[in-house]
């Protein structure tokens, strides 16, 4: 047997070209397996608001947002930056006082940043005005966004059918007083 041509015979894995190839490929499909790996390590959290399901549509449930305007609440909210305090005065045309109010400090950006405090009800010399504090482990600042409810609970297909809630976007800075309303 003789060979047409006589280039030397060498096998694939001799070549050059092919571990080229063979490089690209091996590198795409590691640079896509991280990219996969990494989006779903650092998925988007979802923005907290209060949804319901009802048949195959999604409503958000405004019940408690109506119910804080039509109660007239309103309020203002100090942060002191020394000790952790956090101190929400309220006012408004409510009967009967919660003990106990939930308070979300939301990051826009990232989710480990949010901070949900529990403050109690305080002793207040106005009857008119109620006193919450609560306790925060670290300083927040930036923008911000505020979320103070009553402690209820969703009823699944339903929403919520008491209670009353109220958010905001603020920038925050350590002393300096917030106004609280509903509707903004």
């Amino acid at each position: 047997m003789s060979q047409a041509n006589n280039e030397p015979f060498t096998r694939w894995y001799q070549e050059p070209w092919a571990w080229l190839i063979v490089g690209i490929l091996a590198a795409t499909f590691v640079a896509g397996s991280t990219w996969i790996w990494y989006s779903f390590k650092i998925q988007d959290s979802v923005v907290v608001d209060d949804y319901y399901k009802v048949g195959k549509g999604i409503n958000i449930d405004l019940t408690r947002d109506r119910n804080a305007s039509e109660l007239n609440i309103a309020g203002e909210m100090l942060l002191d930056d020394l000790t952790g305090e956090i101190r929400i005065t309220l006012d408004g045309d409510m009967s009967e006082w919660p003990q106990q109010l939930k308070l979300s400090l939301l990051s826009p950006v990232f989710k480990e940043k949010d901070k949900v405090v529990t403050i109690n009800r305080s002793f207040s010399a106005n009857e008119q005005q109620q006193v919450y504090v609560g306790q925060l482990d670290q300083a927040i600042s930036g923008k911000t966004y505020v979320q103070l409810e009553t402690l209820d609970t969703l009823i699944p297909e339903v929403g919520y059918e008491t209670g009353w809630r109220m958010n905001q976007a603020i920038l925050l800075e350590p002393g300096k007083t917030f106004t609280l309303a509903p509707g903004q």
